[in-house]
């Protein structure tokens, strides 16, 4: 059934300022573009869509995100939008009001970054708030967490713990716990969390892709399938399938496996699925720059004695590579830091991918001028994050120092040596809404001090939403039939009320989505 979409301006991502008037879609795909004249005198159309003088652009993907996780902040405490200390521990005392005694109160999104006074809220502050009820705050980096005391009981950690490989258990002077828990240290308590079911996940998923396809998104790249207690892999996976059954409720999900249950995923050999696929599998090279677990080249300028940590070491990280190779797998790898960059490439290199697709970087925040010429060679995907910019300057200059901030977030730098680049969110790290971001790539300013950062690094409003259309395409070899206003591609749109290319560059993130259209449906629509 052939459905004619018109009245509206399509950029189809095929040059800038490629435009046609309407398109013509069947069974979920692009069959022809041009005039609207001109299309109904070539096919008869059952359905016909007046898109009121709407901008259209191919799907807007988001490269890496993490759904379930942004469902739960959708539903948990968010302290992301609060920028003072005291005000996060009151917003803590008047969530916990509302709890029956003994629930766990889990909060998202602290960020010491932005407070005045940025000392880490410790186990004993919480623990005035209640003991009874486990308390877990996780840093918006989502690379940290503070737990009181009952969590910490709860959890079986004793005081005499030593630090787990890629790891911190943060002490005070005393030399107890403060309640401070870094990178896979985080486990040590996640662990004691209860257990969600099937249910609760696939909730969580549905929350999550309603407000994604409400911000225009049609599709993302997540990883989340290691994370919910004993039996993660099948219980993730088993809700995906319930919630995004290509009925009620569309969405492009590409699911990244994460190294813990690469053998679970192996063993299940899921079947095809028109909306859910699997991807590379995901590991970890290092931590973030915000609790100063980046792994760098060199030491950190406000610390030091640190470089970061390394969340495997030398040997274990090679094994999880050949792991990889063994199943036929690309490899996704979170590297911010460029040591662990450095690192990754190497055993890139020593073990090269034979799967169609690509290795990817996830984040790629610190690249010195030797680690592009590597990423050129092999060829390798990095996903990146804009917002991060918006929110990590002026403070990650302090991390980092003068001397390296040319090497920060070096996207147009990226794009001139003709490394593939990939836009996502990271959410629920960062907002996951695409329009922020493409505004964030033309603009580098911060929301801290209003100053714009990396200059230089701009890029042009096509780039940038180019990021989203096929450069998402690109990272998992689908730029042949997504990312494009084109026959043959998908009938994935994203329509915006105003046009990005028309509007001040500061008012893009305020332009409102009108409609997402998913395989020809659409999806969401804005109420008037």
């Amino acid at each position: 059934m052939k459905t004619l979409w018109y009245g509206g301006k399509f950029h189809t991502m095929m040059a800038l300022d490629a435009c046609v008037e309407a398109v013509v879609s069947d069974a979920g795909f692009i069959v022809d573009t041009g005039t609207k004249e001109e299309l109904q005198q070539t096919h008869i159309c059952e359905n016909r869509v007046d898109l009121e003088g709407a901008t259209v652009f191919p799907g807007f993907v988001d490269s890496h995100l993490h759904i379930v996780w942004q469902g739960e902040k959708l539903e948990h405490l968010d302290l992301s939008v609060i920028d003072k200390r005291e005000d996060v521990l009151e917003a803590i005392k008047e969530r916990l009001e509302k709890l029956s005694d003994g629930k766990w109160l889990i909060a998202e999104g602290w960020n010491d970054n932005q407070w005045e006074d940025d000392r880490i809220i410790d186990r004993f502050e919480l623990d005035q708030l209640s003991r009874k009820h486990p308390i877990v705050l996780t840093r918006i980096c989502r690379h940290a967490l503070v737990a009181n005391s009952l969590a910490i009981e709860l959890a079986h950690i004793p005081e005499g713990i030593t630090n787990p490989q890629g790891g911190e258990i943060v002490r005070d002077h005393s030399y107890r716990l403060t309640g401070y828990f870094k990178d896979s240290a985080q486990e040590l308590i996640k662990r004691a969390i209860p257990e969600k079911s099937v249910e609760d996940v696939s909730q969580l998923i549905n929350t999550s892709v309603d407000y994604l396809i409400s911000c225009g998104l049609v599709g993302g790249h997540s990883e989340d399938l290691s994370y919910f207690g004993p039996n993660s892999y099948q219980k993730v996976t088993t809700a995906y399938r319930e919630s995004i059954d290509g009925l009620k409720r569309k969405f492009r999900t590409h699911l990244l496996i994460h190294h813990e249950v690469i053998e679970d995923h192996v063993k299940a050999a899921p079947k095809p699925h028109a909306f859910i696929e699997f991807g590379a599998m995901k590991l970890f090279v290092d931590g973030a720059l915000g609790g100063r677990t980046a792994w760098l080249k060199e030491p950190y300028s406000d610390h030091p004695s640190t470089y970061g940590l390394a969340i495997h070491d030398d040997h274990h990280l090679e094994k999880l590579v050949k792991k990889a190779r063994n199943h036929g797998l690309s490899i996704a790898t979170h590297a911010i830091g460029d040591r662990a960059i450095e690192v990754i490439l190497k055993l890139m290199r020593k073990y090269p991918t034979m799967n169609r697709l690509p290795d990817r970087i996830i984040h790629g925040m610190i690249v010195n001028p030797s680690l592009i010429e590597q990423l050129q060679q092999l060829k390798v995907i990095i996903d990146v994050q804009p917002t991060f910019v918006t929110s990590d300057f002026p403070w990650v200059i302090d991390r980092i120092g003068k001397q390296r901030i040319d090497e920060a977030y070096p996207w147009k730098t990226f794009i001139q040596n003709d490394i593939v680049v990939a836009a996502g969110s990271d959410a629920p790290i960062e907002t996951v809404n695409p329009l922020e971001g493409i505004q964030a790539f033309c603009e580098r300013r911060s929301v801290l001090d209003g100053n714009v950062y990396g200059a230089s690094q701009r890029l042009t409003r096509y780039e940038a939403i180019n990021l989203y259309t096929d450069g998402s395409a690109r990272a998992i070899s689908k730029h042949k039939e997504r990312g494009k206003i084109a026959p043959g591609f998908v009938a994935d749109f994203t329509v915006l009320e105003n046009d990005p290319f028309e509007v001040a560059i500061d008012k893009i993130k305020q332009i409102p989505v009108k409609m997402t259209v998913v395989d020809g449906t659409i999806q969401y629509r804005k109420k008037d």
